[in-house]
């Protein structure tokens, strides 16, 4: 198992390419942190095979929830080995339409609160003389978002916040890397897919078909274990081919 003995916490990874994450990390015998921020019910169900777990509610956008969270992982496992920043939320719009109020909840839930998370953490890394940090990015945040423009710059944003970390952290073992997934089939990704846009977007893509969860989480995976060791401060697309960097 190539997790086994690591602790890992998975920010919004009650569902979709979060809960992939948590599950393959949990397969590889690493200790779980599912957090949610409504529902409950749906971080139980992440966890039911899981052989060691803590669930807990987590809002990113808020630091006093941060540190409570951080407070009951090192409380039960005395470290936290893997940070995967995957939290994030979308509200699609034409450029002349995003609101200052939809601009805002965008940066401070997907790129805010990862520097937070990121930021508060970063500490009991360095004193552990390891750390791997994961940020889910975009391949929107490479290309710019048609209708996501706010989206498109909180991802481009946490792929530099990744590079800044990857700058921090490597002289305390800590790497720092970004997954830029590309159309994968999360609850977010099935609307866009049954959109014009959507198609338009598999068209371009030289795989022709949208990515799962399952394909983002093995990169997940491969970065959080040693097999990643001598990698930091990079941007790795799984995209299908609908973008080349």
């Amino acid at each position: 198992m190539k997790l086994r003995g690591k602790v890992a916490l998975v920010s919004g990874s009650s569902r979709g390419i979060g809960k992939a994450i948590a599950t393959s990390f949990a397969k590889e015998g690493a200790s779980v942190i599912v957090t949610y921020r409504k529902n409950y019910d749906l971080a139980k169900k992440v966890v039911n095979n899981f052989n060691d777990s803590l669930i807990v509610k987590l809002e990113v956008t808020k630091r006093e929830s941060i540190k409570s969270v951080i407070k009951r992982v090192i409380k039960k496992y005395n470290r936290i080995d893997i940070l995967v920043n995957n939290a994030g939320i979308n509200k699609p719009a034409d450029v002349e339409d995003v609101t200052d109020r939809d601009w805002d909840l965008i940066m401070t839930t997907n790129l805010k609160g990862s520097f937070m998370l990121t930021q508060e953490i970063f500490p009991i890394m360095k004193k552990q003389n390891f750390g791997r940090i994961i940020n889910i990015s975009s391949v929107s945040g490479q290309y710019g978002g048609p209708r996501t423009v706010h989206y498109a710059v909180s991802k481009a944003g946490l792929i530099a916040l990744g590079h800044c970390f990857a700058r921090f952290g490597a002289s305390y073992n800590i790497t720092s890397n970004n997954i830029a997934p590309g159309l994968i089939t999360t609850e977010m990704g099935n609307k866009m897919i049954e959109t014009k846009l959507g198609k338009k977007i598999l068209s371009n893509t030289l795989l022709n078909r949208p990515g799962t969860t399952q394909e983002v989480a093995n990169m997940a995976v491969f970065l959080a274990s040693d097999d990643s060791s001598y990698i930091t401060g990079q941007t790795f697309n799984v995209n299908g081919g609908l973008l080349f960097s």
